[in-house]
């Protein structure tokens, strides 16, 4: 069953609310995105910051041109300008000061994004539940500026074993990019709320149920004071 911990914030009184900021976040191949989806078959708006992310780096956004500055050539297409994704993400395994690097180019433009289709959302439908997907949540400091995170837990075996499966890695390689991202274990312990998934799909989606009749629904708008911003 998921874990619950206290959320820190009070209910609003009416004519004093603003609607519920939380986070989905989890590991590398923790299983997040199939939880993303099965939230949103619940009616739930979900904002990836990786499809984010996608936009961001396309030729000629402020990501791209920052990314240009500090990227050699070979990271581009010669005729398209077009970022190799591939190449870079498996660069930044190794390298840490250009995984930094590259955090620091493209994270303010992919929040940017995040946070004016949140108002967009929520203005029209105040009580709509909106998840900010967001895989690197604490590794980039941004935990704070949400009511709720839940994060999606799996093994760390079993995420070894999901990523040696996904992507055709040897072990491994699957673990060192694990090290990427800090343990999971670590975030689970910091989460409000916790998803398991290293189990089947059926119980994973008992716990994706329940949060959404539970907790999800009773916390549907916040006091205005709560609200820390992510950008600035």
């Amino acid at each position: 069953m998921p874990a619950s911990k206290s959320f820190g914030v009070e209910c609003a009184a009416e004519g004093l609310s603003r609607p519920t900021r939380t986070a989905l976040t989890g590991g590398i191949a923790s299983g997040k995105s199939t939880v993303a989806r099965m939230f949103q078959e619940k009616g739930a708006i979900v904002l990836d910051a990786d499809e984010a992310a996608r936009r961001a780096v396309q030729p000629g956004q402020p990501a791209w041109n920052k990314l240009r500055a500090i990227l050699d050539a070979g990271y581009f297409d010669a005729a398209t300008g077009e970022l190799n994704r591939k190449k870079l993400r498996e660069d930044i395994v190794r390298d840490l000061t250009l995984r930094a690097q590259v955090n620091a180019a493209v994270h303010p433009s992919v929040m940017e994004a995040m946070e004016a289709a949140w108002r967009e959302v929520t203005a029209r439908d105040p009580h709509r539940i909106v998840l900010f997907d967001i895989p690197l949540l604490y590794e980039v400091g941004l935990q704070d500026a949400f009511d709720c995170v839940i994060v999606v837990y799996a093994d760390p075996e079993k995420q070894v074993e999901r990523l040696c499966r996904r992507d055709g890695v040897s072990p491994e390689e699957a673990r060192k990019t694990l090290t990427m991202q800090w343990p999971i274990a670590w975030k689970k312990d910091r989460a409000h709320l916790v998803i398991d998934n290293s189990g089947d799909i059926k119980d994973t989606r008992r716990q994706v149920e329940a949060l959404w009749t539970g907790p999800l629904q009773r916390m549907r708008s916040c006091r205005k004071d709560t609200y820390i911003p992510t950008t600035s």
